[in-house]
């Protein structure tokens, strides 16, 4: 049956690219986080609880030091120690991760990976899920000077791929993944996260 020319303007255009999140995107990293951060904190007095953790998360790690009150001149030590305990932490894809990965390969559609995660330890874990390969292009947390909401980062991976925004859907977890993805006028598209 043919469509009306109202209902074609409404339909989204066909992606040529879909962009991810990873941390509890594609990877289930809440608890292995909300662990590390536990960890992390203990040793400065702080009492870092489950509370808090909703309260301060963010996938700008720095506002989540401020919003418990780590002093500035220990952010970066924290940022270190944090990659040492998060490594020792057992994460798994989100169901479903792997088969949404394979069905946008065979329909053609281009995968990115686009995060505020440190390149050594994404690269690692994808490594270990065997996906490194799913993505195209890999925009980590070093590859961009602001952080999310800031669309630099997703800019950067549309530029890599040479693909203008509207051709592009960006997929995360946290309402700062949202505003980068309509900041940089990229479909976006919000999942439940941890």
């Amino acid at each position: 049956p043919s469509s009306s020319a109202e209902e074609l303007n409404t339909r989204p255009p066909r992606f040529r690219a879909v962009l991810f999140d990873w941390d509890g995107t594609l990877l289930d990293s809440a608890e292995s986080s909300f662990r590390s951060y536990q960890r992390l904190f203990a040793p400065y007095g702080i009492d870092y609880t489950r509370e808090l953790f909703a309260k301060t998360y963010a996938p700008d790690w720095y506002r989540t030091y401020e919003g418990i009150g780590l002093p500035r001149d220990r952010w970066k030590e924290a940022d270190a120690q944090w990659l040492v305990l998060h490594a020792e932490e057992v994460c798994v894809l989100r169901p479903g991760a792997a088969e949404a990965l394979a069905i946008l390969e065979r329909a053609g559609v281009t995968a990115a990976l686009v995060t505020s995660g440190s390149r050594v330890r994404v690269e690692r874990e994808l490594e270990h899920f065997g996906i490194r390969n799913a993505f195209a292009e890999l925009v980590c947390g070093e590859d961009a000077v602001r952080k999310k909401p800031d669309p630099e980062a997703l800019h950067l991976g549309l530029r890599r791929l040479g693909i203008e925004p509207a051709a592009a859907a960006y997929v995360g977890d946290s309402p700062e993944d949202i505003a980068m993805a309509r900041s940089a006028g990229v479909f976006s598209i919000g999942i439940e996260g941890g």
